[in-house]
């Protein structure tokens, strides 16, 4: 089922020229089966970073500016250590260095401007939502992809509305539809977009 919905992956969601398709990531707490991310070219800087300094973006997103004592206060670590890693991620573009503070780049806060992910079952399908529900944490839409008898059966079932997962019903003869639109709301946990997007710049860097 899964090579059926990415085979179907264009019509479902209309990627972008600039798009990205990975299986069974491990972000957060769960494996997703499914990502599919639109990002800006700028992101491959982040193949010459520590996959750690996703922290470190976060952080600088939700704080918009701050020194590098107090950026080491708040990541554990001490400035000489956090110093470098900052530089790294200044030369990346990634973090505006001035007047002995660091920010993000604003280029930086939407350097995904999509990320979806899709939970495939071929039977549990209360799990199959579960797991959507969880990706909500780092995707912007969030579906399931069930088998069609299942997916027609449940479409209106009002835990998908409740928490905004998308529905997307598979047939026999290798067809994926959308049958029941996610709602779109932005990442709550920006450790794991940065994380995302870190891990999208290695593998395409390779």
């Amino acid at each position: 089922m899964q090579d059926v919905v990415v085979d179907n992956i264009p019509g479902l969601l209309s990627p972008t020229e600039n798009s990205w398709t990975a299986a069974s990531l491990p972000l957060g707490a769960g494996i997703p089966d499914l990502v599919v991310v639109s990002y800006k070219p700028q992101v491959f800087a982040l193949a010459q970073v520590e996959l750690q300094d996703a922290q470190i973006l976060a952080y600088l997103r939700a704080v918009g500016k701050a020194s590098l004592k107090t950026i080491a206060e708040r990541m554990g670590g001490t400035p000489n250590k956090l110093s470098s890693r900052l530089y790294s991620l200044v030369e990346a573009e990634a973090v505006v260095s001035s007047c002995n503070s660091f920010s993000l780049n604003p280029a930086w806060r939407q350097i995904l401007p999509e990320i979806v992910t899709i939970e495939i079952k071929v039977a549990n399908w209360q799990r199959a939502v579960e797991q959507a529900a969880r990706n909500r944490i780092f995707a912007h839409m969030s579906f399931v992809a069930l088998p069609e008898k299942i997916a027609l059966r449940i479409r209106t079932e009002p835990i998908l509305r409740k928490l905004g997962i998308g529905l997307i019903s598979v047939t026999d003869n290798g067809i994926a539809i959308s049958i029941r639109k996610p709602r779109r709301k932005p990442p709550s946990v920006w450790t794991y977009y940065y994380q995302l997007a870190s891990i999208l710049a290695r593998s395409r860097a390779n």
